[in-house]
């Protein structure tokens, strides 16, 4: 007969191993309760986990999608709002054009409004939302507008000097004749608005629009530009009047000026109505797209809690299991730690 020996030692640190492992038991069922997810998540799901990790990806996704078309909707919006503005300007000077009377008041009290209008028109274009300029295109950090008297007003200047041979609002503009007046606002008065000349004199802002992506696999246009035809054509009907000494030219050429800056203001409400319609059809695309991205949301989500969801009810009844265990250990423990052979010497 053979007999194996077993010391009191022994004896007495095997339940101590085992009070270590059901505490750790203990404390992940405690987080299973508390989060309703597994505690390990791998060692509860096995050869599955890379289904979640892919769904836990895709969720992650959405919710960034959602948080910056919320800030596209935001720039959309305020975008609208000066858009809006521009056009209530541009239709107030129209309206002023086409009520126009002759005589040397009316014509300094035009060419006034038409300088104020410049100036709110370079207001709106330089909004900003506090972290960047919303029409500066992809050059959001630079201020996309100079007012007329910075340097446009000059150029202009310069340009007529040149063409007639004597300065902006000199005695002798009322000697101008129609034909000349019209032949400059066609030719040098309409090459400081190309664009050549705009990024020159006008705007420092970029041409490319801010593209956003909306959605996994939806992208749009989101901006406009201080670049765009209609601010362009815009600053043409104001300065019209403004810039070229207005109140100094004969009643003929007022006529004919006149008559030109009605059709470039027509032109540009047209054109900035347009361009409302363009940021309303993305508004409503980003609408849509949130209310998809939304729902996946949902499912996804729902998809994740069934894949780590632990039932709380289960991970009770384990605490409870593993509270009497772990008590029966320590009584064991010290019941175990009591024995000696001198009590059966």
């Amino acid at each position: 007969m053979h007999t194996n020996y077993v010391s009191t030692a022994a004896l007495r640190n095997a339940p101590r191993s085992e009070i270590v492992r059901l505490q750790s038991e203990l404390a992940d069922r405690t987080i299973e309760i508390a989060t309703q997810r597994h505690a390990d998540v791998g060692l509860a799901l096995g050869a599955d986990t890379g289904r979640t990790v892919h769904t836990r990806m895709d969720l992650s996704l959405i919710e960034t999608l959602l948080i910056s078309n919320g800030s596209a909707t935001a720039r959309l919006e305020q975008t609208q709002t000066a858009l809006a503005d521009l056009e209530t300007i541009a239709s107030e000077m129209l309206a002023s054009l086409t009520a126009l009377p002759p005589g040397n008041a009316a014509a300094t009290t035009l060419a006034i409004q038409a300088d104020s209008s410049l100036d709110r028109f370079a207001d709106r274009l330089n909004a900003s939302d506090g972290g960047s300029y919303i029409f500066g295109g992809q050059r959001t950090d630079e201020r996309p507008l100079e007012r007329f008297d910075n340097g446009p007003q000059a150029a202009i200047e310069a340009a007529f000097l040149a063409k007639f041979g004597f300065p902006v609002g000199d005695p002798s503009a009322a000697t101008i004749s129609v034909s000349d007046m019209q032949d400059f606002l066609a030719n040098e008065f309409a090459a400081e608005f190309d664009m050549a000349a705009w990024t020159a004199n006008w705007s420092n802002a970029a041409s490319d629009r801010i593209v956003s992506r909306i959605s996994p696999s939806e992208r749009l246009v989101s901006s406009v530009t201080a670049n765009e035809d209609a601010m362009r054509t815009v600053a043409m009907g104001f300065a019209m009047i403004a810039g070229l000494g207005f109140e100094s030219l004969n009643q003929e050429v007022r006529n004919a000026v006149v008559a030109e800056a009605r059709l470039v203001m027509g032109e540009a409400i047209t054109q900035v109505v347009s361009l409302k319609s363009m940021l309303g059809f993305a508004e409503n695309a980003i609408g849509h797209a949130n209310e998809r991205m939304s729902l996946a949301r949902d499912i996804l989500t729902q998809k994740i809690a069934d894949l780590e969801g632990a039932d709380p009810v289960e991970a009770k009844v384990r605490i409870d299991l593993v509270t009497t265990q772990i008590e029966m250990s320590y009584a064991l423990t010290n019941q175990l730690s009591r024995l000696s052979i001198l009590n059966y010497a």
